[in-house]
């Protein structure tokens, strides 16, 4: 017997549907395609380069220090000698030298240097113990320091022990003055504006 078309039209279809599926269906034996590559890391930044050695200028500044033993000598007549010399990088040969209790102290200051003394001038104050040379040097502008008093107001110098003037580049000044009888440390600066933080060191009186 023949069925009719109409009858067989579902059949029909569930055929042409699982040949459909039996094309696009992929081989029982067929290996899965492989993974997609990993992506590659992106490249670790270049180490920073190693810091550059600290400059050695304030090294080389203090090796040229004279050492506080070396820095008096005493004269036949027992007074004792002491010369500072200051440079144009603003430092003092002598930061430290000591003298005997009421001893007479002749003490010269050489600037070593070339500069003018309105640009690089340079002196030697020495302050009373228990003065805070960083307190008594930023003082002085407050108090009307000037070249024309050798940036020591007259007005701070009751708290002085001695001082030289003020002296530019190839210049030389000395004083004489008597050691107080109190022994103890007697702080020195240059009060020119700006230098005492660096120019500074102590006269020991024993």
């Amino acid at each position: 017997m023949i069925l009719p078309f109409r009858a067989m039209l579902p059949w029909i279809t569930l055929a042409l549907a699982a040949l459909w599926l039996a094309a696009c269906s992929p081989p029982a034996d067929e290996p899965p395609a492989p993974p997609p590559p990993a992506e590659e890391p992106p490249p670790l930044p270049a180490p920073a380069p190693e810091p550059a050695p600290a400059p050695e200028a304030v090294e080389a500044a203090d090796d040229e220090t004279v050492p506080a033993e070396e820095a008096v000598t005493v004269d036949d007549a027992g007074v004792a000698q002491v010369t500072i010399g200051s440079t144009d990088q603003m430092q003092f040969t002598v930061r430290e030298f000591t003298v005997e209790a009421g001893q007479e102290v002749e003490l010269t200051l050489v600037h070593e240097g070339r500069l003018a003394v309105e640009v690089m001038g340079h002196n030697v104050v020495i302050l009373q113990p228990g003065e805070d040379y960083m307190a008594f040097g930023g003082q002085v502008m407050v108090e009307g320091g000037s070249m024309a008093n050798d940036y020591l107001p007259e007005g701070m110098r009751d708290r002085v022990v001695a001082f030289t003037r003020m002296i530019g580049g190839g210049e030389t000044d000395t004083i004489r003055f008597t050691a107080p009888d109190t022994p103890g440390e007697y702080p020195f600066l240059c009060t020119f504006p700006g230098h005492f933080g660096a120019m500074n060191g102590v006269m020991i009186v024993r």
